[in-house]
């Protein structure tokens, strides 16, 4: 236990560093500049939050413990994807680079421009950027990957450090920071679909004595998408500065401004006519249902964010971390009234025509996220303690207009006639709701002599959600424990247990607040990397109870309700290595077995998944020349919420081929080579959605 009178002067002294750091003098001596420049080779890792490895694996994360703890003495599941491999895989979105992370169902929901949705461990999961809640809702700004440094899939519940987090787990994004080192990139892609990109990303230091640093990165993007009539244009920019008096402190400051204009692309088309026989055929992937000038998902992001970080002294480290953010999205769409009959939804007697419901939503959301704590490592009782104590909080408004109708003019899903008496519906305000949680935590992992590893935490929510005159209140407890040991081989089995606690800060389709998800996960697992070695393996069991889960709701397409229990296990294995200096390889296998206590399965959850992707360098790995890489995912059968419909199975392959020489580099990337058509999942209520085709982008990267 901490000393009191230890305690509190620290405490104290925490609440004056930001004052304190703006009175820092700016000038130093030879020993400063020692101490900047140890500082600045320090920074690739302790900002990055990776150490620089050959290969894909990685050594070191922070989004589990929030502290930097080698991978490996984590007792926890965690991928860490690099930018070095989002690079190599051409990633285009978020959900792209988790296409080959055991334990994750990217593209579950097919082709869909609102969101990077995903299964991971059966469930949805939340996303956060550099520690912080990044959206509350469905309806959001989607993540410029250019934007990130990496990104690290934190398996099983985490609600202990975080508290708005599923049982599934959550994806922790970690933006590209301001580097001591100058280094400039400008980018340039073109593709199909129409795609026209053009990016940059600058950075390096501000003044000769190294307290400051710059980023500035940027992105425009002019591009159709795989669906007619719906574009995928942005403008994006995120500048940032830090400011590193000493090898102590830190202070960065970052802002995005981000504006999209897409439509919407998840159509919600009939089983019959996709899944199932259509006398009229397969209606084309590339089939819009809504109505053009109409149609339209346009969101607009503006935030910014400050990471504040001091060292008193080799016991005590302090984080401020905040960011504020507005967001304005304008969705309106049109799809099928599959719903109303779902065996037959056509109003002909040739299974062409279907009436279409129209819907409108316009939200602003203001958002404010903190998350302060200390990090204290000492030694008692014979035992090295790195104790974390920890409160966030969120306050979150969302003001909205919606509408909705219905359109009874025979709409042709083979030969479409647009603008045919269309009257858009008109649009409402409705009530805004607020939502607030203040979490307190504390953590402390434990290392008895140089092989035991011990984690033990526990937090305290409060929640509150405010909808007009309605005031709901949840409260919570949540707690972890984990069990490590290190062999000198390189081995690390583990055990571990925690437990979650997720406020829904969204509404039903009435306007009433959901219940809070609860779970709690019992996870078992060994890990292997050979110290030094570009090798990490990972296997893990878990098993997963989740009560309050969120389903689609049969009656209203434009709801979800909650189903009560569901018990979720599984097997992963994932492995990274790089062999001779030659060839980088990930793979991974999964298998879930998801069961809701009301008789039904999860609707899109194959039991088997599987995936490898493995990089060719002609020459030395870490030299010019030429690269080739293939990867193949095998997605296994998975069923509609009944286990009666079935969506085949399916194998993808991608590929790529780059070129470095010094300065330049260039690159073809193809996702699903064969460009195979196929449903990625379909739900009982009577709709499918739609796999991404075939996908080609080549780009060319000059770095200066």
């Amino acid at each position: 236990m901490i000393p009191k009178k230890k305690l509190l002067p620290a405490l104290l002294a925490c609440a004056l560093l930001p004052q304190l750091a703006l009175a820092g003098d700016d000038t130093a001596g030879d020993a400063d500049q020692q101490k900047r420049d140890k500082a600045v080779q320090l920074d690739a890792v302790s900002v990055k939050g990776t150490s620089l490895e050959s290969g894909y694996a990685r050594t070191d994360g922070s989004a589990a413990t929030k502290t930097d703890t080698p991978l490996i003495e984590t007792p926890q599941a965690i991928s860490v994807i690099s930018n070095t491999q989002m690079a190599d895989q051409g990633v285009l979105t978020v959900q792209d680079a988790l296409r080959y992370s055991a334990g994750v169902r990217a593209d579950a929901y097919g082709v869909d421009s609102r969101g990077d949705d995903a299964f991971l461990r059966g469930t949805s999961f939340v996303q956060y950027l550099d520690g912080l809640r990044q959206s509350m809702g469905y309806a959001y700004a989607r993540t410029e990957p250019y934007f990130l440094d990496h990104l690290e899939v934190v398996r099983g519940p985490s609600s202990v450090l975080y508290g708005q987090g599923t049982t599934g787990g959550l994806i922790a994004l970690a933006s590209k920071r301001p580097q001591f080192d100058a280094a400039h990139e400008v980018q340039v892609q073109v593709g199909n679909n129409a795609r026209k990109q053009v990016a940059f990303d600058f950075t390096g230091p501000l003044d000769q004595a190294g307290h400051w640093a710059y980023r500035l990165i940027g992105v425009y993007r002019d591009a159709d998408s795989q669906i007619d009539h719906v574009p995928d244009d942005r403008k994006a920019i995120a500048p940032s500065i830090t400011w590193a008096p000493d090898d102590d402190t830190r202070w960065t400051l970052l802002a995005n401004l981000q504006f999209d204009k897409n439509g919407t692309s998840l159509n919600f088309l009939p089983h019959s006519g996709t899944l199932l026989p259509n006398p009229n055929g397969r209606i084309p992937t590339s089939r819009f249902v809504s109505e053009p000038g109409f149609d339209r998902y346009d969101t607009q992001q503006r935030s910014v964010s400050s990471f504040f970080e001091h060292r008193f002294n080799d016991t005590w480290k302090f984080d401020v971390n905040m960011r504020y953010s507005h967001d304005n999205v304008d969705y309106r769409t049109l799809y099928p009234d599959v719903y109303s009959n779902p065996a037959y939804p056509f109003l002909d007697d040739t299974a062409r025509t279907v009436a279409r419901y129209s819907y409108i939503s316009q939200d602003r959301h203001k958002r404010l996220v903190t998350d302060t704590h200390a990090e204290a490592d000492f030694d008692l009782a014979g035992m090295r303690h790195r104790v974390l104590i920890g409160l966030d909080i969120a306050r979150s408004r969302t003001d909205s207009a919606q509408g909705n109708g219905y359109d009874d003019v025979p709409f042709d899903l083979y030969a479409p006639v647009y603008g045919n008496g269309f009257i858009a519906p008109d649009v409402f305000p409705i009530a805004s709701s607020t939502t607030r949680q203040v979490g307190l935590y504390v953590q402390d992992q434990i290392n008895w002599g140089e092989h035991l590893v011990g984690t033990v935490g526990f937090r305290h929510d409060r929640a509150t959600l405010t909808t007009g005159d309605d005031r709901s209140v949840d409260n919570a407890t949540t707690a972890r424990y984990g069990l490590l040991y290190r062999f000198d081989s390189g081995f690390s089995p583990y055990v571990s247990y925690t437990e979650s606690f997720q406020p829904l800060d969204s509404l039903d389709f009435y306007n009433r607040p959901y219940e809070p998800l609860r779970g709690k996960q019992y996870e078992a697992g060994v890990k292997y990397q050979p110290l030094g070695s570009a090798t990490m393996v990972t296997a893990t069991y878990y098993d997963l109870r989740e009560e309050n889960r969120l389903s689609p709701d049969p009656a209203n397409p434009l709801n979800q309700i909650q189903k009560g229990r569901a018990r979720t296990r599984g097997v992963e294995l994932e492995g990274s290595t790089r062999l001779g200096n030659h060839v980088d390889v990930i793979s991974t296998y999964t298998w879930t077995k998801a069961r809701p206590d009301d008789g039904t399965i999860v609707a899109g959850l194959p039991k088997n998944q599987a995936s490898a992707w493995a990089v060719y360098h002609v020459n030395d790995a870490d030299s010019d020349g030429l690269s080739i890489g293939a990867g193949v995912r095998y997605i296994g059968v998975n069923y509609d919420e009944t286990g009666t419909l079935q969506v085949p199975k399916k194998t993808l392959f991608d590929a790529m081929v780059g070129w470095n020489q010094g300065p330049w580099r260039f690159a073809v990337n193809i996702a699903n080579l064969t460009d195979q058509a196929y449903e990625a999942s379909c739900l009982a209520r009577g709709d499918c959605f739609v796999g991404p085709r075939r996908s080609i982008v080549g780009s060319a990267t000059y770095r200066f």
